[in-house]
């Protein structure tokens, strides 16, 4: 049974965490987990104390593993869209936060935790973690991400992530500038908790101006981009591959069990 999302929590400094525990072990975002996770965000967004926000994987060893492959394998044209606009709504509660967001990532970020992680402000990772968007691999595409991630990391190595579903390291991930800082596993949550902290000392006003100067100078194609990729998500569904591929690999999944 899928577990609900923690509660956030609010320390004495205002700094809010919140725990993502979905899915079992691996922390698999459902399309019900998104928009749980977008109303959380939105609820946490009216909190005035709040200085800055972190975003963790209940797990240790992954932040998410991705979306849940038996509800993506029988989906619909029409319900594809659906899910995939679930996810959206998540990303943009992340974006439309009034203060910083730090996400934490150890071990594993794969698809929508990409998603999740590329639209909050400041990525850390632990030196264990790999990056995937594994999606064109099961026959749909790679969509938020598609609109995100080119501006993170350039439009070249955006495009290379996105055909090939090749993993790349947190070294990489580093160099590319995908995330901010990496460190020891053990360290990972210290070095976030750091962040927070000199985050939260800053002026609450000021801070919140500069996330709404950042949020208003965003390429003003990237909200079209996103609405665009919806339909085209839908439209893969259209296809008999999708049901396939990923019905092949759950049998794999099940035979090695």
């Amino acid at each position: 049974m899928e577990h609900l999302l923690n509660a956030y929590r609010i320390d004495d400094q205002g700094i809010a965490r919140l725990t993502i525990d979905s899915g079992g072990p691996l922390t698999i975002i459902s399309s019900a987990t998104a928009l749980q996770l977008a109303e959380r965000l939105r609820q946490l967004a009216k909190e005035s104390a709040v200085r800055a926000v972190v975003i963790q994987g209940a797990s240790a060893k992954t932040f998410i593993g991705g979306a849940d492959i038996r509800e993506l394998a029988a989906l619909t044209p029409g319900s594809a869209r659906n899910f995939i606009s679930a996810l959206h709504a998540m990303c943009e509660a992340v974006r439309d936060l009034p203060v910083p967001s730090i996400c934490a990532l150890p071990g594993w970020c794969i698809g929508v935790g990409l998603e999740l992680a590329a639209s909050c402000d400041i990525r850390i990772a632990a030196e264990d973690a790999k990056f995937v968007m594994p999606e064109v691999k099961i026959g749909i595409p790679s969509v938020i991400q598609g609109a995100l991630l080119s501006r993170l990391v350039g439009e070249g190595r955006a495009r290379w992530l996105m055909l090939t579903g090749e993993t790349i390291d947190a070294q990489t991930a580093l160099q590319w500038g995908l995330v901010a800082e990496v460190v020891p596993t053990q360290e990972l949550m210290p070095a976030v908790d750091r962040m927070a902290r000199a985050l939260a000392e800053l002026s609450p006003g000021g801070l919140r101006a500069q996330k709404r100067v950042l949020r208003t100078s965003e390429a003003p194609h990237l909200t079209d981009a996103m609405q665009h990729s919806i339909e085209l998500f839908g439209t893969a569904y259209e296809s008999s591959d999708p049901q396939t591929l990923m019905g092949a690999f759950l049998d794999r999944k099940k035979a090695a069990h």
